[in-house]
């Protein structure tokens, strides 16, 4: 009897440890699917930003230049690039309105832009995913950053802030999310 509890014992253990193994391989392979997906999503979009950017540098520059566009295609790639060069979504006062006056738009223009050609309902959620792929890969970058300094450095106005709206758009919190590229 005491033989049979201790090799029970010892295959439990065996079994605790081949599930650890099993646990942390899963992790790893979460995050390196995690890390080619972001890498997939990222080409994808460069290579769409780079034939519409192409095609505005082959249109009218006088109407680029004054931002007076009728074509909605031509306006979000506009918002792209300046919001891209420009990094404005790092600062938390970064709102509609600064992104109507960036564009040379007035805000009723720039909602209306948003829904009716984009998978973000607002302007406001446009700049807070912008704020959270920014967050996103400084948490990569920096793992000795504390999550409250990551947030203010994407431009959140507070930590809850960016809790929640990455919890949202990932569903993983700052933590969560870090704790995959600690191996």
């Amino acid at each position: 009897m005491n033989k049979e509890i201790q090799r029970v014992a010892a295959e439990n253990l065996v079994l605790k440890s081949e599930v650890e193994r099993l646990t942390h391989e899963n992790h790893r392979l979460l995050s390196r699917n995690l890390s080619l997906s972001e890498q997939q999503d990222a080409w994808h979009e460069t290579r769409r930003r780079v034939e519409v950017l192409s095609e505005l540098m082959l249109s009218d520059r006088r109407r680029m230049a004054t931002a007076d566009l009728r074509d909605d295609t031509e306006l979000l790639a506009l918002l792209e690039a300046r919001v891209e060069s420009q990094k404005a979504h790092l600062d938390p006062a970064f709102d509609t309105e600064a992104l109507a006056r960036m564009l040379n738009v007035t805000p009723s223009r720039l909602v209306r832009l948003f829904r009716n050609n984009t998978p973000h309902h607002s302007p406001e959620d446009y700049i807070n995913f912008r704020r959270v792929l920014s967050a996103m890969e400084l948490l990569r970058q920096h793992p000795n950053y504390s999550v409250a300094a990551i947030s203010a450095e994407a431009g959140f106005a507070s930590v809850r802030t960016f809790q929640r709206r990455m919890q949202e758009a990932i569903g993983l919190t700052p933590v969560e999310y870090r704790k995959l590229f600690e191996e």
